[in-house]
């Protein structure tokens, strides 16, 4: 875990390969300008692939204030590191739907743990083992056994053994 920088009241810390803002004043030009610059070069910095937005601290949220995040959030995108909005409160949630602020595509989670998860790399598959193969035989065998075959499905082909 990294130093913390404090940019006019939002803490930007990288935890777990994951830059964290926590937004914990309101909002206004000259905040969001420090809190945009800051975090893009502790972007650049870490190397981080991942952001999470705490905006639990905040009380209000208009449509404008998200429109600003929006945009910070798009430059985290170009700068390759994914971006998930964390611990809006219910009245914030109400009053910019209300409002009709854009939320399309806007990444957000419940708490900092479901924040953690979306960002975590899926793991790659592991490749198909040859041992999958026999079965595939079976299964074969059991598509030739259909009623013209003389048997259902299931069932022994039409030789007289039971199964």
């Amino acid at each position: 875990m990294s130093t913390p920088a404090h940019v006019s009241g939002i803490s930007i810390q990288v935890s777990r390969d994951v830059v964290v803002a926590s937004i914990q004043v309101d909002l206004n030009d000259a905040v969001l300008a420090r809190f945009r610059d800051d975090l893009l070069r502790r972007i650049q910095e870490s190397g981080c692939h991942g952001v999470i937005l705490d905006a639990s601290g905040l009380e209000t949220l208009d449509s404008a204030e998200l429109a600003a995040l929006r945009r910070i959030i798009t430059m985290t995108q170009i700068m390759g590191a994914d971006t998930v909005l964390v611990g809006l409160r219910p009245g914030v949630v109400s009053a910019l739907i209300e409002s009709g602020a854009d939320v399309d595509g806007l990444r957000a989670a419940i708490n900092l743990d479901a924040a953690y998860d979306m960002l975590q790399p899926e793991p790659e598959p592991e490749p198909a083992e040859e041992a999958d193969e026999p079965a595939a035989e079976g299964e074969a065998d059991a598509e030739q056994s259909g009623p013209e075959s003389g048997s259902l499905p299931g069932t022994a082909p039409d030789t007289g053994a039971i199964r």
